[in-house]
């Protein structure tokens, strides 16, 4: 008797409009990882929105890591309170804001340098008419400090003239004080410089106890320093 041979019974996919549309999906996928895809997005639309996204983060970060690898660029603290718990600011009993400038023979110097020496900061620049007033009075008084072997700091913050100029002033006057550059305006700004010249002067601490707007007169000078240097 013939055995019968049995057969298997195979029906063909049927594809559906939904079917259809996943395919569709899956052809216009820019890559077939599916890491890259959750990163970049299924669509050419998203990709190009994503990589342009990306490039300028990149970029953001490179400029961000060149300017605080740039050597000429003045350091500005950003803290807002100091070591001694005073918020740091530029009125009488804030700390005052840490810089970083240079000298005229392009040494770096920081004000944080002088802690526990009474510093003033005085702003001018070589055309002043007030900064030409002081000046003279300014010297006498450092020079005599400096020969009495007292620490007292000045830093001549120089916003607005350039090197040549700055050099040529402090040889025409006889400065032995410590002339800074501050090209960018930078401190000028930290310290919402309004007038010049302005001086501030800060204890050993770095606390600001005393803020001349315009000239100082030789007395004014002689007592907020002694006031700046107690303690």
């Amino acid at each position: 008797m013939a055995k019968s041979r049995s057969t298997r019974n195979t029906r063909p996919v049927a594809i559906t409009p939904s079917n259809r549309k996943l395919q569709a999906r899956e052809a216009q996928r820019p890559f077939q990882s599916d890491v890259l895809t959750a990163i970049f997005g299924r669509s050419s639309g998203t990709l190009v929105m994503r990589s342009v996204l990306i490039v300028a983060a990149v970029g953001l970060l490179a400029i961000i890591g060149i300017g605080l690898l740039r050597p000429g660029t003045p350091n500005i603290s950003s803290s807002t309170s100091s070591r001694s718990g005073a918020p740091v600011g530029t009125q009488v009993g804030d700390a005052a804001p840490n810089f970083t400038l240079k000298t005229l023979d392009g040494k770096h110097v920081s004000l944080s340098d002088y802690r526990g020496k009474p510093v003033m900061i005085n702003f001018w620049y070589a055309t002043c008419p007030g900064c030409l007033a002081e000046t003279t009075g300014i010297e006498r008084f450092y020079a005599a400090q400096h020969a009495a072997g007292k620490s007292f700091v000045i830093l001549a913050v120089n916003s607005v003239d350039d090197a040549p100029t700055d050099q040529q002033f402090v040889q025409q006057y006889g400065i032995t004080y410590t002339p800074v550059l501050d090209d960018n305006q930078r401190v000028a700004t930290l310290y919402n410089l309004n007038a010049t010249p302005t001086s501030y002067f800060i204890d050993r601490q770095g606390i600001i106890r005393f803020v001349q707007v315009g000239p100082i007169d030789p007395a004014m000078l002689q007592q907020k320093v002694a006031e700046i240097s107690q303690a």
